[in-house]
């Protein structure tokens, strides 16, 4: 390019996009995909765990205010409850 050209933007927009799904496809290829359900809810978890301690620590140091802990949850109730989809009405006979 010379000094009297002017970079194209969306040239420049199209080949970066196109290096971000290359360096996405490439770490998608390089990730291990074993066990990848008990990560994400694990890693869910820690999150939320996370903004919990957060929310106490504000509300404990911000407003003065008196921490309340939560018991923890049971194993057994980390599973959602599964949702039944509601029955479609019967037409008329």
């Amino acid at each position: 390019m010379g000094d009297d050209e002017k970079p194209d933007p969306i040239e420049d927009v199209r080949r970066g996009i196109g290096l971000l799904f290359r360096a996405a496809r490439t770490t998608l290829e390089k990730l291990p995909t074993k066990d990848l359900e008990a990560a994400v809810v694990t890693s869910a978890r820690e999150v939320g765990r996370v903004i919990e301690n957060v929310g106490k620590t504000i509300e404990r140091d911000v407003f003065g205010g008196k921490v309340v802990s939560r018991p923890e949850p049971r194993p057994d109730a980390a599973e959602p409850p599964v949702e039944k989809t509601p029955e479609e009405p019967k037409p008329p006979t």
